[in-house]
């Protein structure tokens, strides 16, 4: 009647925001405080299965809680309710609410929490942990987890902090130490691996692989049961973790890691991360094999399996990066560059910001290989070193730094005040420290890239002989081989040594196999290494040919940079062929597709030899 209230059906609100605060203020404290205990705990008792009316009770009753002076009884009950809101909050991936309620459970612990009130204890801190662990907070994390471990009364209470332990490990870029850290509890949860792993136990483990998975299909691996051996449920998820971290630290333990997940799959029957196994398995096939194809089934297998999956999101976000990776070889790779993404979104939404982080790291990389334009992919460059230097996670960090390197030498620009960037010489320094093979490799391919577009071909063909040796097969290889190929046939022209041509050859050998396998993504790379091979034997029709259709290929298959480069290739084979109307021509349109990748480091060193090759000319007529 007076204005103040209004009502729609059973729910009343103040008229206006003022009225709420005045009267709000006017209500004595000691009541006031009274009144939000009174709330919080009417709503308690009719949220039952409301998230939304849970965390408005807790809400109230921690208001209530903060001046207040509890018994003991008291703290226990409302450090029990934090703990549930908790839960829901980290369920619901609001990490910022959920560290609210347990930073106010940890405020009611009693002085002796870890002998009177050791699962709550153990809980809260499991959960402090976690979100550390989302938010970045690695100090943090570190101090819940030394506790707990110190702490904790069985092997059973201390699995869920292992896990963490290793992901903490694994954020420092401490993986071989990370690994170290698994292999003891494996063993205690029954699944040994020997320290030293020897390639005939890896060859017998593909042939494993092979056999066991030849004809798989969705409907079979849905036909098994679930499995519901604790242990073996719990030695699934320690495998799963240890997959990324042998990667990285221990290749060669992959394919026992893979063929182990199967095995248990197939002997105990189905849970999610059998998923990841199977992914494993496909990968194990592609890095060890020349099963590319069969690889690429499995694959599809699995992502088919996601999408059948209560938690699709979370399983998504952790067999990502080796789906899209794959195929990102098999498939048109601009086709498949926004799953990386979807991974991203997935992961952030799970909470994963390791996965989340290398996802957009693999993002931003593998656009740069794609010819995607620059200047816009500099920025991704940006945001991805700040978000994983924000979460402090070191390996797509330093990742990152490698490939924006030489997009910044390709654009010409200056590095962003604001983002550190660590030379290659620190980074190899850190890759060697930590037996990081993945720096490693990525530091030395990201050198090969601002040398190989300099033209700097003796550096080029010095890296690759550098390059540590492997039994496995790595994604991004194929540049590698395409750098390799065209810098040592080059170098075989100018010096006539067997090796650089020997080297050149094994390249286009090696690129006309992957073109067996896609088409849209090499043709016009294994081609370019023929037209170059053509040039190298004196065959000056079939190089002329060879450089049209290259140039065709790239154009036709979106890679600018591939298309300017063999402009750029072919302008100088017309030049030095005494064609040089026409080279000028194809230097012209290098100059044009540089440009449009935005690579003004390029644009600058063409128009550079454009006026060479026409002063050259005017001089000789």
């Amino acid at each position: 009647q007076e204005g103040i209230m209004e009502r729609a059906g059973p729910l009343y609100q103040f008229t206006h925001n003022i009225i709420q605060k005045t009267i709000y203020e006017n209500i004595p404290p000691g009541y006031c405080t009274i009144l939000h205990k009174t709330i919080g705990e009417s709503l308690l008792d009719s949220a039952e299965n409301s998230e939304t009316l849970y965390f408005l009770a807790v809400d109230q009753i921690n208001i209530y809680c903060k001046d207040a002076v509890l018994s003991q009884e008291k703290r226990s009950q409302y450090m029990s309710t934090n703990t549930i809101a908790a839960k829901f909050a980290l369920a619901s991936s609001i990490s910022e609410r959920a560290r609210c309620y347990i930073d106010m459970g940890m405020k009611m612990l009693a002085a002796n929490r870890w002998t009177e009130q050791y699962h709550l204890c153990l809980g809260l801190y499991e959960m402090s942990a976690s979100v550390s662990c989302f938010e970045g907070d690695i100090s943090t994390m570190s101090r819940r987890l030394n506790e707990i471990m110190a702490n904790v009364k069985s092997f059973e209470d201390s699995l869920t902090s292992s896990t963490l332990l290793a992901k903490l490990l694994a954020a420092s870029s401490k993986y071989a130490e990370a690994l170290s850290h698994c292999l003891p509890i494996l063993s205690a949860l029954g699944e040994e691996f020997p320290q030293d792993v020897r390639l005939p136990a890896v060859l017998n483990e593909l042939l494993v692989i092979q056999t066991t998975l030849a004809n798989i299909t969705v409907d079979q691996v849905k036909l098994l049961p679930p499995m519901t051996d604790g242990p073996k449920l719990k030695a699934m998820k320690f495998l799963s973790m240890l997959l990324v971290y042998s990667i990285i630290s221990k290749p060669m333990l992959l394919p026992l890691i893979s063929c182990r997940m199967v095995r248990l799959m197939i002997e105990h029957g189905f849970c999610d991360d059998s998923i990841i196994g199977l992914v494993s398995a496909g990968w194990t096939l592609f890095t060890f094999t020349d099963e590319i194809q069969f690889s690429h089934r499995i694959m599809k297998v699995v992502e088919s399996l996601v999408q059948e999956r209560p938690n699709k999101n979370i399983l998504y976000a952790r067999s990502c990066g080796y789906i899209v990776a794959l195929k990102t070889i098999v498939e048109p790779i601009q086709s498949v560059m926004c799953e990386f993404i979807d991974g991203y979104n997935s992961a952030m939404q799970a909470g994963d910001i390791e996965t989340a982080t290398l996802c957009r790291w693999s993002y931003c990389a593998r656009s740069f290989y794609a010819g995607f334009p620059l200047v816009a992919l500099s920025k991704q460059f940006v945001m991805c070193v700040q978000q994983s230097a924000k979460y402090q996670q070191n390996t797509p960090l330093y990742a990152t730094m490698i490939h924006f390197r030489a997009c910044i030498d390709l654009t010409g620009d200056a590095k962003p005040k604001d983002t550190a960037i660590q030379s290659y010489e620190e980074i190899n320094r850190i890759g060697q420290r930590t037996n990081n093979r993945f720096f490693l490799y990525h530091n030395m391919l990201s050198q090969m890239d601002i040398h190989f577009w300099s033209r700097d071909y003796v550096e080029v063909v010095q890296l690759a002989e550098k390059l540590p040796p492997s039994q496995m097969k790595r994604v991004m290889e194929y540049i590698r081989f395409f750098y390799q190929g065209i810098a040592s046939i080059c170098l075989a022209r100018q010096t006539h040594q067997p090796k650089w041509r020997a080297m050149g050859e094994e390249a286009a050998t090696w690129m006309s196999r992957m073109k067996s396998v896609s088409n849209w993504n090499f043709e016009n790379k294994s081609i370019l290494l023929q037209a170059e091979l053509h040039y190298l034997e004196g065959d000056l029709e079939s190089a002329e040919s060879a450089y049209k259709t290259s140039i065709k290929s790239a154009h036709k298959h979106r890679f600018i940079h591939e298309e300017a480069l063999a402009y750029e290739l072919y302008g100088i084979f017309c030049y030095e062929n005494k064609m040089v109307d026409k080279g000028l021509k194809q230097l012209l349109l290098a100059v044009d597709k540089y440009r449009q990748w935005g690579a003004k480091k390029k644009v600058t060193e063409v128009r550079f030899l454009l006026e060479l090759v026409d002063s050259a000319d005017e001089i000789h007529n």
